[in-house]
């Protein structure tokens, strides 16, 4: 029995180690884009005032999208200044009713705009790409989801640097997102989505390696598309599988930069779930299926590795899961292992280097006012104990590959209410943890469960706030439709 208990007690020990190295090494990753994105210069973006301005379709893909937002995306679409043909579809897979309502929004429009509809969702976002490109033979392909307002250069500056490399598949825009400083689930997500845009992509084009695409605000060459295989839809993560395999084939992709393309930042801490968990279910299904042939591809050995970190972020959520499943029961045996340990030392340097990655993204992003915002700094750290529990699901769904449909992010403030049992349930664990740890007089381990239950139980009042309000947690900025 004691043989036993021995072998499950190191069993544990190993699963909880191996956790916190996890969450170690993608803190260190996060110092290390960090320093790159701030040690390299910035590349400029190719550029050829003699070449011809090639055709481009701007593909606006929509599903049961509010209707003041769907005229808003037509209308910015329409208003791009661009120098070459500019061909618009919205790629319409909405229930009948609202399709006939996105009918009449395009036809309003017209000729400018063509109304794709779909009566079935076949290959959810990836088929509604596929299914316009078969009907344009534009060489350009834009693309941008219904909660991006392009300003009008944005097209002619992306399109600008496919015109003069012939060897780019993408140019990818950066995220932009004015007014999220309003509430303080808008600031979290945009110091999330900043350390994305600012530090992790902005780091791998000036290091010249190889980056994903981050599904909105780019466009794409479309002979690239069709030699990678196409758009598909065996992910949820269509954009970065696409990126991959395109890149694996030889093809480059770009960031601009000072492209900013501003975009609405789910509403309620429900959309903001659903649509975290989607991605990282997403680049979890991307590393089961694609590791192989990134690894078997050609590209240089720092891009292998850049690609493979992004695809790693996915196990972020499921590591901070097991370290808070499995810490009081660790720290109450005194028995934390070797990993444990090594975890324990690095731990500290990765949590550095998030919080400096994050200060790093403010001054590049806020030159003028980052120092008032490094509230958001703390916001974005506790925010992934609110998205734990459906990331965490659905990462574990990839892995034994089980397909769920496309969730799509509610837009316009709409979201369903969750009743929020799990994050309960996770909160009363660790205050638990935290008491009995205090019982047994375990003051080193009872000082991290104090961190853990604090960010528990904030992440269970949240989560049923809004389950009980029926109604956003934050309101972003109103959305008026365009006159």
């Amino acid at each position: 029995m004691t043989a036993a208990l021995d072998l499950l007690a190191a069993l544990v020990g190993a699963i909880y180690g191996g956790a916190g190295l996890a969450l170690a090494a993608l803190g260190l990753h996060a110092l290390l884009l960090a320093a790159l994105r701030t040690a390299l210069p910035r590349r400029a973006l190719p550029a050829d005032d003699t070449a011809p301005w090639p055709d481009v379709v701007v593909q606006l893909p929509v599903y049961d999208e509010p209707p003041h937002l769907v005229a808003r995306a037509l209308d910015a679409a329409l208003a791009a200044d661009y120098p070459g043909r500019v061909e618009i579809q919205l790629l319409d897979d909405s229930p009948p009713a609202v399709r006939r309502a996105n009918a009449a929004l395009c036809a309003e429009r017209r000729p400018g705009v063509r109304h794709l509809p779909r009566a079935a969702r076949d290959g959810y976002k990836a088929g509604a790409l596929a299914h316009g490109l078969a009907r344009s033979d534009a060489p350009v392909v834009a693309v941008f989801d219904v909660d991006f307002r392009p300003p009008p250069d944005a097209l002619r500056r992306l399109v600008a640097a496919l015109r003069a490399d012939p060897g780019l598949a993408f140019v990818q825009g950066r995220w932009a997102h004015p007014g999220a400083d309003r509430t303080p689930l808008g600031r979290a997500q945009a110091a999330v989505l900043d350390l994305h845009f600012a530090v992790e992509q902005t780091a791998r084009d000036r290091a010249v390696l190889a980056l994903p695409f981050n599904g909105s605000g780019g466009v794409w060459r479309r002979a690239a598309i069709d030699a990678a295989g196409g758009w598909r839809a065996d992910t949820l993560a269509e954009d970065a599988d696409l990126a991959l395999r395109a890149q694996a084939a030889g093809w480059r992709a770009r960031l601009a930069e000072n492209v900013a393309v501003p975009a609405d930042l789910p509403a309620t801490v429900g959309a903001w779930r659903r649509q975290q968990a989607r991605w990282a279910k997403g680049l979890a299904e991307v590393a089961r299926l694609r590791l192989g042939a990134l690894w078997g591809s050609g590209l240089p050995i720092g891009s292998k590795l850049a690609f493979t970190g992004h695809l790693a972020l996915s196990l972020s959520l499921p590591s901070l899961l097991v370290v808070i499943l499995l810490h009081p029961v660790m720290a109450a045996l005194g028995t934390m292992g070797a990993g444990a340990a090594v975890a324990a030392v690095l731990g500290p340097m990765a949590l550095t280097g998030v919080v400096v990655a994050h200060v790093v993204a403010l001054r590049a992003v806020h030159p003028d006012s980052w120092r008032g915002r490094l509230a958001r700094v703390p916001a974005a750290l506790a925010a992934p104990v609110v998205l734990v529990v459906p990331a965490a699901r659905a990462v574990a769904e990839a892995v034994v590959g089980r397909r769920t449909p496309f969730a799509r992010t509610p837009k316009g403030g709409r979201g369903e209410g969750e009743a929020g049992l799990a994050e309960i349930a996770l909160a009363a664990y660790s205050v638990a943890g935290l008491v009995g740890l205090a019982a047994l007089g375990a003051w080193g381990g009872a000082a991290f469960q104090a961190l853990l239950a604090v960010g528990t139980v904030g992440a269970a009042w949240s989560v049923r706030r809004a389950a009980e309000a029926g109604a956003p947690v934050a309101e972003m900025p109103a959305v008026r439709a365009a006159a």
